[in-house]
């Protein structure tokens, strides 16, 4: 081995301790972790490292280096290959899908459901939140001065009775066009045309024109994430 080698290799091990030692230094809050090939990938301040240690997130999320994750004082789960969590709690996954990793309540074709660390199941009675407003099962909720409202299809709330904001994707997995809409999982056939919440139009060979106009074709892999049906507000 020649000294210009030697050099080169001390040089590219340098530049790599020096990227995963920045995260560090810089003390930047880490925006997004992802699991892939058994490790756990952290983006923070446009960079990605592998994590080295726990990973925190606001709402007590803590994944370990081995993509065990939890929240607060709820079970240990798996994330799975390709997934990742980011720093709102959301946690999407290859097949396009976006939900959250923290307790929440949401409408799932017609029957309200309630979701603890990541086991759903069908509300049987009222369930009240802290401000006095009460949710029935078929989505009605009266809020505390006894005004009505719905919820709809996909939209969530945090057991607290806070609105979350719902995203929706649009993807191309295996030459089909795949929807993730209204909590519920849509796949166009070619000549279809769908709606999306926010304006967008998609049609199943896989063109997309955007709210604003904007047209996209999709490529294979591809996903589009979109503002989902507006939260429900009390």
């Amino acid at each position: 081995m020649n000294v210009t080698s030697i050099q080169t290799g001390a040089l590219l091990l340098w530049l790599s301790f020096g990227l995963s030692v920045s995260a560090v230094e810089d003390n930047q809050p880490p925006e997004s972790a992802t699991f892939k090939s058994a490790k756990v990938l952290v983006a923070a301040g446009g960079k990605s490292v592998e994590a080295t240690k726990d990973v925190s997130f606001p709402g007590e999320i803590l994944i370990k280096t081995n993509g065990a994750f939890k929240v607060a004082n709820g079970k240990v789960r798996q994330m799975r290959e390709g997934q990742t969590i980011d720093a709102q709690g959301m946690l999407s996954s290859p097949d396009g899908s976006v939900v959250p990793v923290f307790n929440h309540i949401t409408l799932r074709k017609g029957v309200v459901v309630v979701v603890m660390d990541g086991d759903s199941k069908a509300l049987a009675g009222e369930y009240a939140f802290p401000d006095g407003a009460r949710i029935s099962p078929d989505g009605t909720i009266r809020g505390p001065s006894g005004r009505l409202q719905r919820l709809l299809d996909g939209q969530l709330l945090k057991l607290d009775g806070t609105a979350v904001g719902v995203t929706d994707t649009i993807s191309l997995n295996a030459g089909k066009v795949v929807l993730f809409k209204d909590g519920g999982r849509v796949e166009l056939k070619r000549g279809q045309i769908m709606m999306m919440s926010d304006g967008t139009r998609v049609n199943g060979d896989g063109s997309v024109v955007r709210s604003d106009g904007t047209k996209v074709t999709l490529k294979e892999g591809d996903t589009i994430k979109i503002p989902g049906v507006v939260s429900v507000r009390r």
